[in-house]
């Protein structure tokens, strides 16, 4: 019983907050922001306020293929630098 009320509880939530998002608990970013790690290479996030580096965020990515989606991600941030896959792959 208890189960289902859980699973109820979580599928409302998702249904009214979305799903929940990944989040990095150094590092300061805009809300919402999805990480999404795969395998190949390396990509990664770096935020800088004020002329200092905040965060360095890095994952492993499929190969041309971005490793950081977001929803309601501020582009016209003049801090925010995100990097895709490094090119040529090895």
């Amino acid at each position: 019983m208890m189960t289902r009320v859980f699973f109820a509880m979580f599928f409302l939530m998702a249904l009214t907050e979305g799903w929940p998002r990944l989040y990095d608990s150094d590092c300061v970013r805009g809300r919402n922001m999805h990480i999404t790690c795969f395998k190949d290479q390396t990509c990664g996030l770096t935020v800088k306020r004020n002329g200092r580096l905040n965060c360095s965020l890095t994952c492993s990515c499929r190969r041309g293929e971005s490793c950081l989606h977001g929803e309601y991600i501020d582009w016209d941030s003049r801090g925010l630098k995100v990097h895709i896959c490094p090119k040529p792959w090895f």
